[in-house]
């Protein structure tokens, strides 16, 4: 069995689970309160179907790293760790960064699209409400793609995890 891993690498890994865990409450709360009015015609996030995937993924993604900050936590405090955990680790990070990275993806591909049809139909300057509506939406994307950042970081710590324990 390979030893424990350092105390600095523990804490890098609590303070990355802290940021994906920020980044991601931030980027849902950017989100949600998105709505802009054209007219008469009030317009929500969730009218368009690409923000209730980047919403669906970030709060996927938000459980999943409060269960991990709470196990990393307890790791942290009583420094028991068992091969549950270092599984745990390597497969949901890899599953929920790749759900996160299309979340963000996703945001980034249909704001781009909308706002260029929304220029094209109304001359669109940057006090107008819908470049708000819009760059509310490159926000939130932003937001997803950082904590993807972290979670890519910490998958590449449960990797290695797992090598040094297989060896």
């Amino acid at each position: 069995m390979a030893p424990p891993p350092p105390v600095s690498l523990k804490v890098v890994n609590l303070l990355l689970r802290v940021l994906t865990a920020i980044f991601l409450v931030i980027s849902v709360i950017v989100l949600t309160t998105n709505s802009v009015t054209i007219g008469s015609i009030k317009f929500h996030f969730n009218d368009v179907y690409a923000y209730r995937y980047m919403l669906a993924a970030a709060v996927i993604g938000l459980i999943y790293a409060v269960i991990q900050l709470i196990f990393t936590i307890c790791q942290f405090a009583t420094g028991v760790t068992n091969s549950f955990n270092y599984q745990l680790d390597f497969y949901g990070d890899k599953l929920v960064s790749y759900l996160v990275a299309t979340g963000s993806a996703a945001g980034f591909g249909v704001t781009k699209d909308l706002k260029d049809a929304f220029i094209a139909l109304v001359a669109l300057d940057s006090t107008d409400p819908v470049d708000e509506f819009f760059s509310k939406g490159y926000a939130s994307a932003s937001l997803l793609l950082f904590a993807f950042l972290c979670l890519a970081v910490l998958s590449v710590f449960s990797s290695l995890a797992i090598a040094k324990r297989s060896l």
